[in-house]
């Protein structure tokens, strides 16, 4: 028996990739119940791509695993269980996959969305877990599905929206901004050469990706707060094809390669062009620095 079999434990079932609206309610639901209970809250997911696991191999993740743990610690997990996406776990039947955490943890209650499905092929659904649980002695919590303008919240949703560079609207779903994490690298610093100077993060090939742009952002600083002019996608100007973020921090002066930092992305400014001269990429940053300062976009 492991240590973890011992501490009461309720745990939030779901993929949650995009951490969405929904996702947050089911966790929210699910630590509200933990502390009525003493309990801790255990959010049990899956590690890497589910979906192209489960054979839809064109399927790319909103966020990387360990980003999904940092926003899931933020909103109150207290752990955070990745389930393998190999090795068989996939073909537990509904029972042996309740019966598998219920060995691991000491569960005195579950929250998962009322479209849940686990197990094998998906057999499992939220009837199964509240007659598993009743049988047992454990609270069951299925949570409504969360929707904006009558449609379903959905990861999907986000998805698309992304696509079209709709960061503004996915946030509306998400209840934050979309954002890209990874190391400060030292590039070219052609940047700085022409007043613009800019932190670069190589883009992580699990991620689905947002439409190429030029968007409004921010990070976050030594707790402060400073807005961006962000670039997503190629550099066409200097003929540079390789697709990286690449955020001028308005306001800000100092050295961070190496670092990691979080890029948000608050709105689409406009598309990516091919300057004739580096003359004409100063002129346009300057319109877009104006148009920073003229928009709200917290």
């Amino acid at each position: 028996m492991s240590d973890k079999s011992l501490i009461k434990t309720v745990i939030a079932l779901g993929y949650f990739d995009s951490v969405h609206k929904g996702h947050q309610k089911v966790i929210a639901t699910a630590k509200n119940l933990a502390e009525q209970k003493g309990a801790k809250l255990v959010v049990f997911t899956f590690e890497g791509n589910l979906k192209a696991k489960l054979g839809d191999n064109c399927q790319k993740v909103v966020y990387t695993t360990e980003e999904r743990e940092s926003l899931y610690r933020a909103i109150g997990a207290d752990e955070i269980f990745f389930a393998p996406t190999g090795g068989g776990f996939l073909n537990k039947e509904k029972q042996e996959f309740l019966d598998y955490i219920n060995e691991i943890f000491q569960i005195v209650g579950y929250v998962s969305g009322e479209d849940y499905r686990f197990g094998k092929g998906g057999s499992g659904s939220a009837k199964d877990i509240e007659k598993y649980a009743k049988e047992r002695g454990q609270e069951y919590i299925s949570v409504k599905l969360e929707k904006d303008s009558d449609e379903k919240i959905s990861t999907t949703r986000v998805k698309e929206l992304l696509s079209r560079g709709e960061v503004d609207t996915a946030k509306s779903l998400m209840g934050r901004a979309y954002s890209v994490s990874g190391l400060v690298f030292a590039d070219r610093k052609v940047g700085r050469t022409i007043g613009f100077p800019t932190v670069n993060i190589k883009l992580d090939g699990r991620k689905h990706r947002l439409k190429d742009g030029v968007y409004l952002g921010h990070l976050i600083l030594d707790g402060k707060k400073y807005s961006a002019i962000v670039n997503y996608g190629a550099r066409p100007t200097f003929d540079l094809n390789e697709k990286l973020v690449e955020a001028h921090i308005i306001g800000f002066s100092g050295d961070l390669y190496g670092q990691s930092l979080t890029v948000y992305f608050d709105k689409f400014l406009r598309d990516i062009f091919k300057f004739a001269n580096e003359q004409q990429l100063i002129n346009q940053l300057k319109k877009d620095l104006e148009k920073a300062g003229e928009m709200n976009y917290d």
